[in-house]
């Protein structure tokens, strides 16, 4: 996540910086770590930082891959259960007003979100996470390469 993108741009990239922030939130509730020391860009500790305390806890070898690891599969599992329970990607929405009515004040002034950007930014998102794109669902595939084959059989995915 070193390359800069435009401040308005909705591009692979930033949808990657999201991805990758919703596992470490993911990481950070699982290991019962402050989300207030790592917030969302990593200002104050990052995951090398998360990693350390960890293996400094357990005494485990523990790298950022693993920290990410823990996160992912916490996140495919968080979908799969909402798969479970009818939640598609026709849930993953925002409020319409956020579509109609432009933002007032502060650097957002005057932006109204555009459906296609954000239609653009689910499919990109779930393309990225190993989801299917059409339901939001996770793929076998991710879901087995992560270690959670079983809940793929229970999804009969």
């Amino acid at each position: 996540l070193t390359t800069p993108t435009a401040p308005k741009a909705m591009n692979p990239e930033k949808v990657e910086f999201a991805l990758l922030t919703q596992v470490n939130y993911s990481a950070t509730d699982t290991l019962d770590m402050c989300q207030f020391v790592y917030g969302p860009s990593w200002q104050l500790f990052g995951p090398q930082d998360m990693a350390d305390l960890l293996a400094a806890a357990t005494g485990w070898d523990v790298t950022v891959d693993d920290i990410q690891a823990i996160g992912r599969r916490r996140l495919n599992l968080m979908r799969a259960y909402n798969a479970r329970e009818g939640l598609t990607r026709d849930h993953d929405t925002l409020p319409k007003k956020l579509f109609t009515q432009p933002l007032s004040g502060g650097r957002s002034d005057g932006i109204v979100l555009d459906p296609a950007e954000l239609d653009y930014a689910l499919t990109t998102y779930y393309d990225q996470a190993g989801w299917d794109v059409e339901t939001g669902v996770p793929r076998r595939a991710t879901l087995e390469t992560i270690g959670l084959g079983w809940v793929a059989d229970e999804l009969s995915l």
